[in-house]
């Protein structure tokens, strides 16, 4: 069963509220067949009295239509709202897509609140809509497409996908690759032993004397029994500190796909 209609991002209307009776139905399609083939992203709304229909378009592609009850075609809503109020919004596509995916689903409660759960959005790549009381907000892969967030401490409810949290052994191959990759672009070896003597009060694991996080060549080793509660804020706290010590920005970093990864934001590096 489709869920109710999801408030719209605060975007410019090409029309809000235009009655039929006054801009009929004909000329309502016949405009919406034109900016189809121009490649409308937009929400299409019909509404009369308590009744009421939504289309979505998506790159001049016509998703479907919905109402309170299912599924609704174009011509079935003509007929059952002959004396509606229309609007149209345009929309990005991925807001588009986002909002007609979540049409169906079923709300799940964030149990963190807000904002303490957005890292839990972030990390597990969480596409779908966020909604909070007078707040919805749309996100693809972890990030925010577009609305309103929910207020400090207000009770969050989401619909779509998020995905499980990496696990330690995913997060320490993203290391692995992420110094790597850094490497080739700037060398590493010698600035990080310089920051791990540093760090090596703070985090025992870095004390180059102990070897059981080398760096040679760009080559990440640990050795096994180095907890992962130690090991991964370590790990951060160097590759920071060598990033300063060099003067590179990690924006400016060639990492290719890496920041797209759910590793990112679970490794930290979202406010690195």
């Amino acid at each position: 069963m489709p869920q109710p209609r999801l408030p719209l991002p605060p975007e410019p209307a090409v029309y809000h509220g235009l009655c039929t009776d006054h801009y009929p139905w004909t000329e309502v399609t016949s405009d919406l067949l034109t900016r189809q083939g121009q490649g409308l992203s937009a929400v299409f709304d019909a509404q009369q009295g308590p009744h009421w229909a939504r289309f979505v378009w998506v790159g001049g592609a016509l998703r479907g239509g919905f109402t309170a009850h299912g599924e609704v075609g174009w011509a079935q809503a003509m007929a059952g709202l002959p004396r509606a109020r229309v609007s149209l919004t345009p929309l990005p596509p991925a807001v588009a897509e986002t909002l007609w995916t979540a049409r169906s689903g079923t709300p799940q409660p964030l149990e963190e609140g807000w904002p303490a759960g957005q890292a839990r959005l972030e990390g597990g790549r969480f596409s779908g809509v966020l909604l909070a009381p007078g707040a919805c907000s749309y996100w693809q892969r972890g990030r925010l497409l577009a609305g309103t967030l929910p207020e400090p401490g207000a009770a969050c409810e989401w619909l779509g996908e998020v995905a499980p949290p990496p696990s330690d052994a995913e997060l320490l191959a993203f290391w692995q690759e992420l110094l790597a990759a850094t490497h080739r672009h700037t060398s590493l070896d010698e600035v990080w032993r310089t920051v791990c003597v540093r760090l090596a009060a703070e985090h025992p694991c870095l004390d180059p004397f102990a070897r059981e996080v080398t760096l040679q060549g760009g080559r990440l080793t640990v050795d096994p029994s180095v907890p992962a509660q130690e090991l991964l804020p370590a790990l951060l706290a160097a590759f920071r500190a060598s990033l300063t010590r060099l003067g590179q920005p990690l924006a400016e970093l060639p990492l290719g796909n890496l920041p797209d990864q759910p590793e990112w934001q679970a490794a930290g590096l979202g406010a690195a």
